[in-house]
C-alpha cells in the first residue's frame, strides 16, 4: 500500500532482507500450526520471542501442543484420483479403529477436561477423518521433481534431495506413520479436537518402546522389574541395584533399554495367564539382539542383557519348542554368550581385568569389571556344557580378583546377602571347570589318546584334590538356602564332570581290548567288564562319578524347593540334573550298579522328574520338557511275571548280557546302546528316546521266511512254499549289516535256511545271534512254541517284527472260492500277523521301543490279479496296521506295512523274460527286486518318526 512512497534505500534493504531469508534455511513464519490451520485463523509465531518457532499465541492461550504443518506451496500440484483417496482413507481408518475400540462411548465425552493419565490414555477420534494425508514439497525440490532427468547426474541429484528432505524434514504425520508400520507394535496416538497429535516423549518410561506402543503400561513394567529383583536377580546379580527403586524406572528405561527389556523378558517367561506380555517383550528383545548383531551402538548394559538371556533362555526367543527337551537351550545360550563376548571386546571390557587400568569413574569401572567377569564365567560354563572350545581368549579376569573388586555385590546392610563372596566362590569354581575342560576334554583326538595311554590318572587325581580344597574353603559360606544349593549343585556336577572322564576311559580301554575271537557283542563285552568294578584300576573314579551324579539329584530333590527356588534358577541347574540322570542311565546299562542300588537310582530319577514338573509353569517350560525326556529314557515299570511255559509274555532283559537263561524279574534293564550317544549330548539322547535311530548291537529282529502267494498257480490244492522267501532273505541281510540279532522262521526248506545263516555269519565281523525256527504260522500253537524257543535262545522277545509270512491261491472269481480257502488265507495272512504282534508288543511297550512291519500287497488297495479272499486278508492287514500305529505311538512303537507288487525272483513271478507281458504292463517297464523291498523295510525300521503308513512298491501300478 505504501510501496511507492518508500525510498530506494529502504526498498533495497527490504529486497536484500527477502533474499537473505529465501536463501537461508531459517524458519519460515508463513507456515501455520495444525490447530490454527484447522480453524483457518492467523497463526502468530512472532510474538513468543523466537520468530518462526512454535508455540504460537493461540496454542499458548489454549494450552495446546503446537505443531507446524507442512508447506503446501511450490511445485506442480497433482490431484489424486478418487481411487487413491479412497485407499488412503481406508488405511487411516484401519489404523484408528483399534484405538476406537479401546475407548468406550460413555467415557469419551468426559475426557476432554480430565487430567492426562498414561495408564489410561486420552484418545479423541475425529468423526470423519480426512481421506488423504498431505506430504509437503519444498520449493527448492519442486523443480527437480518436475523436470525429467537428462543424465545420471541429474537423477542422482534428484534422489539425494529427496533423501535429505526425508531425513531432515519429516512431518509429524509422516514420522508417525513410519513408526506405526515399522515396528510391529500397536501405536499410541492422541487425536485431540480432530487434530492428529502423536505422543512421542523423548525420555522416561513413557518413551520406552513397549510403553509407547501400549503393549505394556508403566505399572506392569514396574511389577515385572520387582518380580525379577525378588526371584531371578540373586542368581546373577548383574542389574545395578539402583534400578530396583520405583523412582529410577524412568532412568532405567532411558539409559538401559537392552537391560530393561531382558529383565522384562525373563520376568514374564512364566506368566501363563498373560502370555501376550512375554510375546511383546520377546519380540522387542529379539529386535534389540538383531540390532546388536548388526552393529548398533550399545554399551555395557547390552552385554549384561545378553548374559542374562543366556542364563535363562526364555522360550519366547526360540522359533519353535520341542515337546521333549533336546538341548536346544544350550545352542541359544552359546550364541548369546558369543555375542556378549564380541560386544565386550569391542567395548574394551577386557581391560578391566587389571585394577590399574581404570578408564572412568569407580562405579562405572566396577560395573564393567563385573560384566566382563560374568562373560568369562558364562563362556566357560557353556563351553563345558556343549563340549566346545572357549571363545574368550587373552587376559581373563583370573588375575587375583576377590569379592572387594565387586562393590556393587557387597551387602549394604548387615542382614543382606553377601553376593560378592558368593560370586567369588563361583568364580573360583569356574576356574576349575575351565581347567578340567582344557586338560581332559580339550579335543577328541587328544582325549582319546589320553584315555588309551592312561595319562589322565594323574590329572584326575590333581583335580579331585583341588575340588576338595574348594569345598573346604567355600563349603561353609553363610548364605541363604537357594544360594547354598547353587554352590552345592555346581560342586557336585564338577565332581561328576571330572571323574566321568575316567569312566569313559575305562569303556574305551575295554572296547579296544576286545579280541576278534570274542563272539559277544560290544554291549555284552562291556557288561562283563564292568560286572566287577571293584577289581578295576579306575574303580575309585567310577564310584565317585556315580556318587556325584546321585548326590546332585539328591540335592535337587531334597533341598531345592521346586516352586519357590528351582522354578527361578538358571537353566544350567536343570541341565546339570539331566546330564546326571543320563549318566546314571549309561552307568546302569553297563552293569555298574547292583540290583538294590539300581532300584534306588530309579526311584531317585522318578522323584527328579516329579520335581522338574512341579518347577514348571506349563508343558513348554524347561522342567516339563526335560522331565519328559527322562521318562522316555528310564520309564520305571514293574517287571511282568512270566507264565510257566513262557509262551505269551516277553522276558525282562534285553540283549545286554551273556546269560543263556531267563533273568529274574528284578533284573529289569532297558535297552541302551553300548557307546552310541554321549551323556553330554542331549540331542543324541533325544534322538535315541524318540526312535530316530535304530538301536545298534543287542537288538533282536523277527523275520518270517514264509512264501508269499503264488499268483500263477492254478487249481484247488494249497500252495506249498517255495524254497525260501527272497524278500525275507534280503531283509535279513540288511538288518544283519546293522548289527541286529535275528530269529528267522521257515516252513520246510531247512537246507536253504542253513545256507542263508552261514552267509550272514561269514559276512559279519561281530558274530550275530541267529536262530532258526520251523513253524506253520497258520497254527497259533506253533507260533507260541516258536516264541518259547526265542525266549530260550535269545533271552528276550524281538524288538523288530517283520511279518513276511503269506499265502494266496489265484482264484479270481468269488464263486470259485471255498469257505475253507477263505479261512485258511485269512489265518495265514491276517490272523498270524495278529498273533505275532501279540507275542512281541508287551516287550516293546515295556522298553518303549519297537518296530513292526507288515508285508501287505497291492491287493489291499483293490488291485492285483487274485481274488477277494486274498484282497480281504491284505486289506485287513493294512487296517490293523493303521489302528495299531495310532494305539502304540505313545509307546514309541512304529507300525507300517509295505505293499509290493510284481517282484521278480520270488517264485511268484519267475522273471520278466519268462512272462514278458507282465513287465510290459508295469509303467516302470520292469519287475521289482527283493533288495528293493528290503530297502523299504530297512527304512521303516530305522525311521521312528514314520508310522501308520502303507507304502505301495509297484513300479507305478495303482
Amino acid at each position: 500500500m505504501e510501496r511507492d512512497e518508500q525510498s530506494p534505500q529502504l526498498a533495497d534493504s527490504l529486497g536484500l532482507r527477502r533474499k537473505s531469508r529465501s536463501d537461508s534455511s531459517a524458519k519460515r513464519v508463513s507456515r501455520a500450526c495444525l490447530h490454527c490451520r484447522q480453524r483457518k485463523s492467523k497463526c502468530d509465531l512472532d510474538s513468543s520471542g523466537s520468530p518462526g518457532v512454535p508455540p504460537c499465541q493461540r496454542c499458548i492461550r489454549d494450552n495446546r501442543e503446537c505443531v507446524l504443518g507442512g508447506s503446501n506451496r511450490g511445485g506442480r500440484r497433482i490431484r489424486k484420483n478418487k481411487m487413491k483417496n479412497f485407499t488412503s482413507g481406508t488405511d487411516l481408518s484401519t489404523r484408528i479403529e483399534p484405538l476406537m475400540d479401546t475407548t468406550s462411548p460413555s467415557t469419551t465425552d468426559s475426557r476432554q477436561n480430565a487430567p492426562a493419565s498414561y495408564s489410561n490414555p486420552v484418545v479423541f477420534v475425529q468423526p470423519n477423518p480426512p481421506a488423504t494425508v498431505s506430504v509437503s514439497v519444498d520449493d527448492e525440490d519442486s523443480a527437480s521433481i518436475d523436470s525429467v532427468p537428462r543424465n545420471p547426474s541429474d537423477a542422482w541429484q534428484c534422489l539425494t534431495g529427496i533423501a535429505k528432505r526425508s531425513a531432515d524434514g519429516l512431518s509429524p504425520e509422516t514420522h508417525t506413520d513410519s513408526a506405526r508400520t515399522g515396528n510391529g507394535f500397536p501405536s499410541f496416538s492422541a487425536f485431540q479436537n480432530g487434530a492428529a497429535t502423536d505422543f512421542h516423549p523423548t525420555s522416561g518410561i513413557k518413551a520406552y518402546r513397549l510403553v509407547q506402543a501400549r503393549s505394556l503400561d508403566p505399572g506392569t513394567v514396574w511389577q515385572l522389574v520387582a518380580r525379577y529383583a525378588e526371584n531371578f536377580h540373586p542368581y546373577l546379580p548383574l542389574v545395578p541395584r539402583k534400578y530396583f527403586d520405583r523412582n529410577a524406572l524412568d532412568a532405567f528405561a532411558t539409559n538401559e533399554k537392552h537391560l530393561l527389556t531382558a529383565v522384562l523378558t525373563i520376568a514374564s517367561k512364566d506368566l501363563v495367564e498373560r502370555p501376550e506380555i512375554h510375546e511383546y517383550c520377546s519380540k522387542y528383545m529379539h529386535e534389540l539382539i538383531s540390532g546388536i548383531a548388526a552393529g548398533a551402538d550399545c554399551d555395557v548394559e547390552a552385554v549384561e542383557a545378553l548374559l542374562l538371556l543366556a542364563e535363562w533362555e526364555p522360550q519366547g526367543l526360540r522359533p519353535r519348542i520341542e515337546r521333549v527337551g533336546r538341548g536346544e537351550e544350550d545352542r541359544a545360550a552359546w550364541m548369546h554368550v558369543g555375542l556378549a563376548l564380541r560386544s565386550g571386546y569391542f567395548l574394551g571390557l577386557d581391560r578391566t581385568s587389571f585394577r590399574g587400568d581404570a578408564s572412568g569413574d569407580t562405579e562405572t569401572e566396577a560395573r564393567r569389571r563385573l560384566a566382563w567377569t560374568c562373560c568369562y564365567i558364562s563362556d566357560r560354563l557353556i563351553s563345558v556344557r556343549i563340549g566346545r572350545a572357549f571363545w574368550s581368549r587373552g587376559p581373563g579376569p583370573m588375575t587375583g580378583l576377590v569379592s572387594q573388586d565387586f562393590p556393587s555385590l557387597q551387602p549394604v546392610k548387615s542382614d543382606e546377602e553377601d553376593y560378592a563372596k558368593i560370586f567369588q566362590a563361583t568364580l573360583d569354581l569356574t576356574q576349575l571347570y575351565g581347567n578340567v575342560h582344557d586338560v581332559l576334554y580339550s579335543g577328541m583326538r587328544t582325549s582319546n589318546q589320553m584315555m588309551l595311554m592312561g595319562d589322565y590318572v594323574k590329572y584326575v587325581d590333581d583335580f579331585r584334590l583341588a575340588i576338595l580344597r574348594w569345598k573346604s574353603r567355600w563349603g561353609s559360606l553363610p548364605c541363604s538356602t537357594p544360594m547354598r544349593a547353587t554352590l552345592q549343585l555346581s560342586y557336585e556336577y564338577l565332581r561328576l564332570y571330572t571323574n566321568a572322564f575316567a569312566f569313559q576311559a575305562a569303556i574305551s580301554q575295554s572296547l579296544v581290548s576286545k579280541h576278534k575271537s570274542n563272539h559277544h557283542s560290544q554291549r555284552e563285552h562291556l557288561r562283563a567288564t564292568f560286572n566287577n568294578v571293584a577289581s578295576m584300576q579306575d574303580a575309585r573314579f567310577i564310584y565317585e562319578s556315580v556318587d556325584a551324579a546321585k548326590a546332585y539329584l539328591t540335592i535337587l530333590v531334597d533341598e531345592v524347593h521346586p516352586e519357590k527356588h528351582l522354578h527361578f534358577m538358571p537353566l544350567r541347574f536343570y541341565l546339570y540334573g539331566i546330564y546326571a540322570a543320563v549318566f546314571l542311565y549309561k552307568a546302569r546299562s553297563f552293569g555298574v550298579m547292583p540290583n538294590l542300588e539300581e532300584m534306588k537310582v530309579r526311584e531317585l530319577v522318578t522323584h527328579t522328574t516329579e520335581v522338574l514338573k512341579r518347577a514348571s509353569a506349563g508343558p513348554d517350560d524347561i522342567g516339563a520338557r526335560y522331565a519328559r525326556l527322562l521318562e522316555l529314557l528310564w520309564q520305571p515299570k514293574p517287571a511282568p511275571a512270566l507264565s510257566p511255559t513262557a509262551t505269551h509274555r516277553s522276558s525282562d532283559l534285553l540283549m545286554q548280557n551273556t546269560l543263556n537263561h531267563l533273568p529274574e524279574p528284578s533284573n529289569y534293564v532297558h535297552f541302551s546302546p553300548a557307546n552310541d550317544f554321549s551323556w553330554l549330548d542331549l540331542e543324541a539322547v533325544g534322538d535315541f528316546v524318540s526312535g530316530d535311530q535304530i538301536p545298534g548291537t543287542g537288538t533282536l529282529a523277527f523275520d518270517a521266511f514264509q512264501q508269499e502267494p503264488d499268483l500263477y498257480q492254478s487249481g484247488q490244492d494249497r500252495c506249498q512254499p517255495w524254497q525260501m522267501s527272497p524278500i525275507g532273505a534280503a531283509c535279513a541281510r540288511q538288518l544283519a549289516q546293522k548289527g541286529v540279532h535275528l530269529a528267522l522262521t521257515y516252513a520246510t526248506n531247512l537246507e536253504a535256511m542253513n545256507a542263508l545263516v552261514k552267509e550272514l555269519r561269514s559276512s559279519q565281523a561281530d558274530a550275530l545271534r541267529i536262530s532258526i525256527h520251523q513253524v506253520d504260522v497258520a497254527s497259533a500253537e506253533q507260533i507260541q512254541t516258536m516264541f518259547a524257543q526265542i525266549d530260550q535262545e535269545h533271552g528276550q522277545r524281538p524288538d523288530i517284527l517283520v511279518s513276511n509270512a503269506g499265502y494266496g491261491k489265484r482264484i479270481p472269481q468269488v464263486w470259485d472260492i471255498s469257505l475253507e480257502e477263505f479261512d485258511y488265507t485269512i489265518n495265514v495272512n491276517l490272523r498270524a500277523s495278529f498273533i505275532l504282534v501279540k507275542g512281541v508288543v508287551d516287550h516293546m511297550r515295556e522298553q518303549r521301543w519297537g518296530r513292526i512291519v507288515f508285508m501287505s500287497s497291492i491287493a489291499g488297495y483293490g488291485g492285483g490279479i487274485n481274488g477277494c479272499h486274498y484282497a480281504a486278508s491284505k486289506g485287513g492287514m493294512t487296517g490293523m496296521m493303521k489302528n495299531l500305529a495310532t494305539r502304540l505311538a505313545e509307546y514309541n512303537i512304529s507300525v507300517n506295512d509295505v505293499a509290493p507288487a510284481m517282484i521278480g525272483d520270488t517264485g511268484m513271478i519267475p522273471s520278466a523274460q519268462a512272462i514278458p507281458e507282465v513287465a510290459a504292463g508295469i509303467p516302470l517297464g520292469r519287475l521289482g527286486t527283493p533288495d528293493e523291498v528290503a530297502n523299504v523295510v530297512s527304512m521303516l525300521v530305522t525311521t521312528g518318526y514314520m508310522t501308520g503308513q502303507s507304502l505301495l512298491l509297484a513300479g507305478g501300478l495303482k
